[in-house]
């Protein structure tokens, strides 16, 4: 490695390895599936189907969502061994989770006259800390493979339980004719109906 205090670094994306980028691509698509796993397991849990899974959860964070999942199956949960089961399922997301957000939320540095890349890491919690930590397209393929499992075994555990959302034909709600409920076609309406009188 070269004497980093005379190098100055390569921040523009455009310049950086297309396998990494690719790895990161990777990584960001498995956490969004898994993400949609522990969605779906807060529905199944509840009872309720997909379309008002998707309204309740759809702008929930992740750290709400795994706190959400965690709290409802421990008032929901068959057995305590069933909690302490999906706790693990959830840690293993979580810590899986973890390792994207320091690949994606960092910005990459690279050494142009190495081409090394580097994750330029920022903290100011309690002092500011910062350093580059080295980056490798193998380490983010491992953490993508973990955090694409980790949602895979959760997906797992909710199959053996029957703990998916409901389908709308298991619903205990009619079918919906979303046309004229959705917002733009009650302005609409009212429009309308304004235009009327």
């Amino acid at each position: 490695m070269s004497d980093t205090s005379k190098v100055i670094y390569d921040f523009d994306p455009n310049n950086m390895p297309p396998d990494l980028l690719q790895a990161i691509g990777l990584m960001a698509m498995c956490a969004a599936q898994t993400e949609s796993v522990v969605q779906n397991f807060i529905g199944g849990v509840l009872g309720i189907d997909s379309l008002e899974t998707l309204a309740l959860t759809a702008h929930m964070a992740a750290p709400l969502k795994d706190q959400a999942a965690r709290a409802l199956i421990e008032l929901n949960g068959l057995s305590p061994g069933t909690v302490d089961v999906v706790d693990e399922l959830l840690d293993a997301i979580k810590e899986a989770a973890g390792k994207r957000n320091v690949v994606v939320h960092n910005s990459l540095a690279m050494n142009p006259e190495t081409g090394e890349v580097f994750s330029y890491r920022q903290s100011a919690r309690g002092s500011l800390q910062v350093s580059l930590q080295p980056v490798s397209v193998e380490e983010i393929k491992k953490d993508a493979a973990a955090l694409y499992d980790a949602g895979i075994h959760l997906l797992q555990f909710m199959l053996a339980y029957d703990l998916m959302p409901l389908n709308r034909t298991r619903s205990r709600l009619p079918p919906m004719d979303r046309g004229k409920k959705a917002r733009a076609s009650r302005v609409e309406q009212r429009h309308r109906d304004r235009e009327k009188k």
